[in-house]
C-alpha cells in the first residue's frame, strides 16, 4: 500500500483532507482511494473533508448515483464514512447518502467537520474511545 497525500490516521480513525482543482469524477476517485486505504489499514471510521476540492459544480442525480456505487464498493460494509462538503454541493434530501445506505454502506454528509465528528463519535465501535459525556454519565451512575 502506498502512502496517500493528505491522509492521516489517528487511532482507529482516518482523516482525508485533499486540496486540488479536479473534475467531479476525479474527486470521486480520490475519495474512493482514501476509503480503500482506510480499509487496508483496518480503520473503523473515515472523515473526508472535500471542501478543498474545487473545479466542479453540484453533480446531477445520475452522477450522485455513480458516486454512491463507487464509494459503497470502496468503503465496504464496515467502514463508517463522514463526508464534509461545501453546502452548495450537499443535496437537500441527501440522495447520495440514501443510495449508499441502500447498498449497505454506512455514511452521511455534513457541512462542517464538527458535525461529522459528532456523528462518528455517536457510532463508536469496539475498541474505540468512549466520548467523555458517556464516561461522566457512568461515573455519576446515570444511564447515557
Amino acid at each position: 500500500m502506498r502512502a496517500m497525500t493528505d491522509f492521516e490516521q489517528v487511532g482507529a480513525r482516518g482523516f482525508y483532507r485533499p486540496i486540488a482543482h479536479v473534475t467531479f469524477e476525479q474527486a470521486v476517485d480520490l475519495v474512493a482511494e482514501a476509503m480503500v486505504t482506510a480499509r487496508e489499514l483496518g480503520l473503523a471510521d473515515l472523515l473526508v473533508n472535500t471542501t478543498g476540492l474545487t473545479g466542479f459544480t453540484p453533480p446531477s442525480v445520475f452522477a450522485r448515483y455513480a458516486m454512491a456505487g463507487k464509494w459503497t464498493q470502496s468503503a465496504g460494509a464496515m467502514l463508517r464514512v463522514a463526508m464534509v462538503a461545501r453546502r452548495e454541493l450537499i443535496d437537500p434530501q441527501k440522495i447520495g447518502v440514501l443510495m449508499m445506505q441502500n447498498r449497505g454502506g454506512t455514511g452521511d454528509v455534513f457541512a462542517t467537520e464538527a458535525e461529522a465528528l459528532s456523528w462518528l463519535d455517536a457510532r463508536l465501535g469496539p475498541g474505540q474511545r468512549v466520548p467523555s459525556f458517556l464516561n461522566r454519565a457512568r461515573d455519576e451512575g446515570d444511564d447515557p
